[in-house]
Order: structure tokens, then sequence, then C-alpha cells
């Protein structure tokens, strides 16, 4: 974890300019993300600006452990990847919730 006051802290939005970006998460408390389990895959396509959600993004500057226990695999791909048909029950359909205030999340 970053303890200089200097140090660009993570998570933090960024673009994946030239690569499509895939995470495999495969155990621990992930940070940067809610509601992630492990076993779950995220996919950012080329040029899409992503970051942190809005739960870790209020802890950023106030991280709540001095080191992490996550291990995940990261893909940055040299061509652009295409999404294939899924296997039923694959897709978390109520994940884009997760980015929502609780408020809304709830209704």
């Amino acid at each position: 974890m970053e303890m200089d006051p200097a140090a660009l802290k993570v998570p933090f939005f960024h673009n994946n300019d030239d690569f499509d970006e895939v995470l495999f998460y495969h155990r621990g408390d992930f940070f940067s993300r809610d509601n992630i389990e492990r076993g779950m895959i995220t996919f950012h396509p080329c040029g899409f600006t992503h970051g942190p959600h809005p739960k870790a993004l209020a802890g950023m500057f106030k991280p709540r452990k001095t080191e992490t226990d996550e291990y995940a695999v990261m893909l940055d791909t040299r061509d652009a990847l295409e999404v294939g048909p899924l296997p039923e029950g694959v897709e978390n359909h109520a994940y884009v919730n997760s980015w929502m205030p609780k408020k809304e999340a709830a209704e």
C-alpha cells in the first residue's frame, strides 16, 4: 500500500488507450472493486476510462488496511478481444447496479 503522502494512491482512474484489459479475480478482498467475488472476470475495452468503485474511492486516501491479500491476474492484449456467447448463468447481470448509489440500486 502507498504510505508516502505524495504517492499516487491505488486504485486510480485510467484509460487503457492501446489495449483491451481483462482481470481475473482469484481470491482475496479486492479493495478497488465492490461486489467482486473470487472467480469473477471483468473486461475493460480499449479506450474505456475506468477506475475504482465509489466505496473504494471513498477509502482511497484513508486505507482501511496496511497490506492487501488479493490475488488477481490482469491481461493487456495487443489485439482487440471479441466477447463470444456466454453459457447460461455465467454473467452477473446485477453487477452493473453496484455502480449506482445505494438508494438507486435498491429500487
